[in-house]
Formats: C-alpha cells, sequence, structure tokens
C-alpha cells in the first residue's frame, strides 16, 4: 500500500533542517475567519498524485499563485518526493504570499515538524487513519511549542476517535480513502461528529465547479483544492450560487 510505504520510509527521509523560514507564524484559523460568505480555499500545488494527476498545466509554482493569490486564504505544498514528486523548497519560495502555508505530508515524527517549520510551514497534516491518538498528541503538541498548527484529518469513521483536539487544531475530512486512493465520501455520515470538535472544519479532495453545490460546501470553514485549480479551473465558479 503506497501510504503505508511512505510512513515506513520516513525515517530514511532526507529533512531540511536548517532555518530557511522567512517570516513569522501565520495562522490558518485567523485567515479562515476573514472568508464570511464562503468557506477559505486553501490551494494546493503539486506535481503530481499516485491516483493518476499529473501537473502539466501549472508548473510554474510562482506563476500560478501569482493568478490566485487574492482568492484564497491559505496555501498548501505538497512535499512528498517519491511519489508525488515534491520538493520542499516549493515551500519556501512561497513565504513571499504572505498567506499561512500547510505543509501537505505523512508526517509522523517531531523532526518532520521541525522541518516544516523550518522551510516556512505555519500548518502540518496529521492523518487519523494511520496514526493513533497518542502519536497525534505528541505531534499536535510539539508543533504548538513552535507556534505552528496542526490539520489533523480523517476519512475512516471508525478512526474518528484518535483526532486530538487542542486549540491550534482544524479539523478536516478527506473524501478520498487514502488506502484505496479511491473517492468514497461519508461526510454527511460524520459531519456532525467532526463539527462537535468545535474547531474550524475542512473539506478535502475532489472538489470541483462540477460537484460544488451537492456537496454543500458552504457549511465548512476552508476548502482544501488542488487538482480543479491546476488543472484550470476558475477559482470564483466554485462560489456561484
Amino acid at each position: 500500500m503506497i501510504v503505508d510505504n511512505i510512513y515506513n520510509n520516513n525515517s530514511k527521509r532526507k529533512l531540511i533542517l536548517n532555518n530557511m523560514r522567512e517570516r513569522s507564524v501565520l495562522s490558518l484559523k485567523a485567515s479562515l475567519k476573514d472568508y464570511k460568505d464562503f468557506p477559505g480555499i486553501i490551494a494546493e500545488y503539486k506535481k503530481k498524485s499516485p491516483s493518476g494527476f499529473n501537473n502539466i498545466v501549472n508548473n510554474d509554482i510562482l506563476k500560478y499563485f501569482n493568478l490566485i493569490r487574492n482568492n484564497i486564504a491559505g496555501i498548501s505544498i505538497l512535499t512528498e518526493p517519491q511519489y508525488f514528486n515534491g520538493n520542499p523548497l516549493d515551500a519556501v519560495s512561497v513565504q513571499c504570499y504572505n498567506k499561512p502555508i500547510l505543509i501537505k505530508d505523512f508526517i509522523s515524527n517531531m523532526d518532520m515538524i521541525k522541518s516544516s517549520y523550518m522551510i516556512g510551514g505555519d500548518v502540518y497534516l496529521l492523518i487519523a487513519d494511520f496514526l493513533e491518538y497518542s502519536k497525534i498528541r505528541e505531534l499536535v503538541k510539539y508543533g504548538k511549542s513552535l507556534g505552528m498548527e496542526a490539520l489533523v484529518e480523517v476519512h475512516d469513521k471508525n478512526r474518528i476517535e484518535n483526532i486530538y483536539n487542542d486549540e491550534n487544531v482544524l479539523i478536516g475530512y478527506n473524501r478520498r480513502n487514502l488506502k484505496t486512493l479511491k473517492m468514497e465520501d461519508e461526510s454527511g455520515e460524520i459531519y456532525d461528529e467532526l463539527r462537535s470538535f468545535g474547531s474550524p472544519l475542512i473539506l478535502e479532495s475532489g472538489i470541483s465547479v462540477d460537484n460544488a453545490k451537492t456537496l454543500n460546501l458552504k457549511k465548512y470553514d476552508g476548502l482544501l483544492i488542488g487538482t480543479a485549480l491546476l488543472s484550470g479551473e476558475n477559482i470564483n465558479k466554485l462560489k456561484d450560487d
């Protein structure tokens, strides 16, 4: 399984641990609060994914964010190198936009969080489908000591119990099952339970103009969108009634 392989090889990753940070930490929670009528959009930049996406339209990262910078609440940078062709230097380069940066990776240890901080990240991803409650709690608390926020994501409703909530936590629901890489949306079944945590709630994966209305996007605080925007969809059409 691809994601299991990634986690198993995390200890072998070469991380950037020298300080390339150019500014203080920014809060994604605070940024999302500025969006009242429609959820704040976290625009993801990735080069490819095992689900079949290849970025052939917007491969110039700065040109891409120059076009959408005024319409987004945050930036997500996929940094995993083997399966997503990610590069941590992409995160370094987008600090210039002064938007909260989510380091989108399969983080499982403190060194990976430290590296996320050093490359300019403000938020890091923890996946409850693969990490136990005690590990998530440990990593949330460590990130908090650096002033960072954690996006704690879940897909499997049976793994909600692994979510550790704190003042620096945002909750995410991933519509994609990362074990099968298939879209299996059960957001309607677990929305109330996730909302009960009281933290900002982010909807992730497979969001596009075609399905925007059926997904009832306005009930979320944020939307993490990659493929649709990178493929050239007009960000403003997501908001059309």
